[in-house]
């Protein structure tokens, strides 16, 4: 028997179309942008929450395709002055989301890439300006993942930074980077020097190194893999301005300890350049998919085991 819903999950999935052919703005029916959603979905959704007492809600929403980031200032394609038609489907699936939920539970965002910019705004315009008293402090958590949660949105926003594993009404926020990144110019998602990020391991402001065996479990596909793999105990994290590894950024990422070349095929490694090697990005939540799900545990005091 399932047991009786305790929180509601509303998602926001990353960007699932890069392709030169398509629109700037792809419609929510495409088929590649929903085949981006079902993998965003395998590897980073349902280990998190499958067998938790919660609902997972994750709307298809027209989405900026990556391939004209390059060519269109990347802020307007989500706000120009107003909702764009990407921000437009969010607030209006938020909106039903808040309107048909069970008002007495709690609620997470969970997000990441587009979908955290796109979750930014739901923190700094739609939950501010639109939203009940009520809607805002049912907001149990954020977690804003591979964009930068810096001084901006916070002053914007309702929420504070989260500073520890179990508190509520809070953000959290990290992007994930190797060694070779963190010394690299390419990166463009960090934020700025504000940008702030917590161990997604510890879900604490330390900045010490967390080992791997702290780390639960990761869930990567590989190229050429036919379904992802689980992996014990892959890598550990610490907390760092890239400026004090040498480094030209100033804000805070987290640095993980596997190899860039982990998981790639030796063509790909041979096919990479200075704007791809070392690039995690699109394993920010995957690298610590057992670590969240036990933090969800954890900060809404859900009682389970996460297993």
């Amino acid at each position: 028997m399932n047991a009786p819903v305790q929180a509601d999950v509303f998602v926001l999935a990353p960007t699932a179309v890069f392709d030169p052919a398509k629109p700037v703005y792809v419609g929510k029916d495409d088929p590649a942008l929903l085949a981006g959603m079902d993998e965003f979905a395998a590897v980073a959704v349902r280990p998190v929450f499958d067998g938790l007492p919660v609902a997972v809600h994750m709307p298809a929403y027209r989405q900026a395709n990556g391939a004209h980031f390059g060519v269109a200032e990347p802020s307007k394609l989500f706000w120009n002055d107003g909702p764009t038609p990407v921000s437009s489907d969010v607030f209006a699936e938020f909106a039903a989301f808040l309107t048909g939920r069970d008002p007495s539970l709690p609620y997470v965002l969970f997000s990441h890439s587009q979908g955290s910019i796109l979750a930014a705004l739901l923190m700094t315009v739609f939950l501010p300006e639109l939203a009940t008293a009520a809607q805002r402090d049912a907001m149990a958590a954020c977690y804003l993942v591979g964009w930068g949660l810096n001084d901006e949105i916070l002053a914007r926003s309702p929420y504070p930074a989260s500073t520890s594993p179990t508190d509520t009404g809070t953000i959290i926020s990290w992007n994930t980077a190797t060694a070779s990144e963190v010394r690299g110019t390419v990166r463009s998602t960090w934020g700025d020097a504000s940008t702030r990020a917590v161990n997604p391991v510890t879900f604490d402001e330390t900045t010490e190194h967390v080992p791997a065996t702290r780390n639960g479990f990761s869930l990567l596909r590989a190229t050429g893999e036919a379904e992802a793999q689980r992996h014990e105990h892959l890598t550990g994290a610490r907390v760092l301005r890239p400026s004090d590894e040498g480094g030209p950024f100033g804000g805070q990422v987290v640095l993980v300890d596997i190899d860039e070349h982990s998981f790639r095929s030796a063509e790909e490694i041979a096919e990479q350049d200075a704007a791809t090697l070392g690039y995690t990005h699109h394993w920010d939540i995957s690298l610590f998919a057992g670590a969240i799900r036990e933090n969800v545990v954890q900060r809404l005091r859900l009682g389970l085991v996460a297993g």
